[in-house]
């Protein structure tokens, strides 16, 4: 059976606390790898959704979806705000976060120290 990249966002998260060192690291890195696609994903299907939407509509669903809406921003700025509110409230993406907190609580981070 082909696990999806959600279903596996899941399964990484699932299995971070058991783990540290670099098997958190290799967790954390194939989890940012699978948050940024499927990032991508929803702002693919984001764009296809609002396409040809007027920007009244556009400014409308800016605000539905509590992404603040600025007029200096353009149309493509504006999708992808509203693709990232979205995938940041999926499952996976909570998830993935929560992972990502929980292992920089216990010194671990893809970000190099400065």
């Amino acid at each position: 059976m082909m696990t999806t990249s959600t279903q596996r966002l899941l399964e990484l998260s699932a299995a971070a606390p058991a783990v540290d060192g670099e098997d958190l690291l290799d967790l954390l890195r194939e989890g940012n790898v699978l948050y940024h696609q499927g990032l991508q994903e929803t702002h693919q299907a984001t764009a296809t959704r609002l396409q040809g939407m007027s920007t009244a509509d556009l400014a409308a669903a800016a605000d539905a979806a509590e992404v603040p809406y600025d007029a200096s921003r353009n149309r493509a700025e504006m999708v992808l705000l509203l693709a990232l509110a979205e995938w940041d409230m999926t499952p996976a993406a909570l998830a993935y976060s929560a992972m990502v907190e929980d292992a920089a609580r216990r010194g671990f981070s893809l970000l190099p120290e400065e």
